[in-house]
């Protein structure tokens, strides 16, 4: 896997700093417009059904885009969590107990009870395993299961998310974690390039494979907290 240099991040945070900036304005301005016109439009009565669709779609659209350059700004930046003792399969359990999976997606949780204490940024950690999660459930298009382990090792503890789908294909693997790589229609590629910088800024590490059985495995290990 190829990665980028300083000079290369710092070019990044640059632009991503400058187009954020002159984005977010007129986004906030279409937001405003937005809330205004559902406002007038839904005066004395019930707004129209296909006018409030449409309103939502244009505010879902925009948290989209913020949320896009949000993305590549942390990436960019240089990352300093702010550690303290957690219990990573705790941490799991909010995550899969969050999740808006589809009625066809099936996710569950195996987590030991003792052992999987670790050191490290809540709010990171879980932002980690949230794109893990979200990433697997994407993948099963038709339906599926996803299974989250999180287990001691030798000297880590390990976060495993599963999935019963195709899969990664041989380019997948190769550019695995790589930033701005992605296979889907939509979006930045970020998903997996962040946790794994957040794995790392933890003294961990991030690594994806095909389980002998079918289906994609990603693991993130972190230093076990004695």
């Amino acid at each position: 896997m190829l990665l980028m240099t300083d000079e290369e991040l710092e070019l990044i945070r640059r632009i991503a700093s400058v187009v954020g900036h002159e984005l977010r304005n007129p986004l906030a301005v279409i937001n405003n417009s937005a809330y205004f016109l559902k406002a007038k439009l839904g005066e004395g009565g019930r707004l129209d059904p296909k006018v409030e669709k449409h309103l939502g779609i244009v505010g879902s659209e925009i948290g989209r885009l913020n949320g896009m350059i949000e993305d590549i700004l942390v990436f960019s930046r240089p990352m300093k969590p702010e550690k303290k003792p957690l219990a990573l399969g705790a941490i799991a359990a909010s995550v899969v107990a969050a999740c808006a999976a589809p009625d066809a997606v099936k996710i569950e949780l195996k987590a030991a009870k003792k052992g999987l204490d670790v050191e490290g940024d809540e709010r990171l950690l879980s932002d980690a395993l949230r794109r893990l999660l979200d990433n697997a459930v994407q993948a099963l298009e038709a339906g599926g299961k996803v299974t989250v382990t999180v287990e001691a090792k030798a000297d880590a503890v390990e976060a495993a998310v599963a999935d019963s789908g195709k899969g990664f294909s041989p380019d997948a693997l190769k550019s695995f974690g790589q930033a701005f790589s992605t296979t889907k229609p939509r979006g930045l590629g970020l998903g997996l390039a962040m946790a794994r910088k957040i794995a790392q800024a933890h003294g961990g590490s991030l690594s994806g494979g095909n389980a002998p059985k079918g289906g994609a495995v990603v693991r993130l290990a972190l230093p076990r907290h004695a």
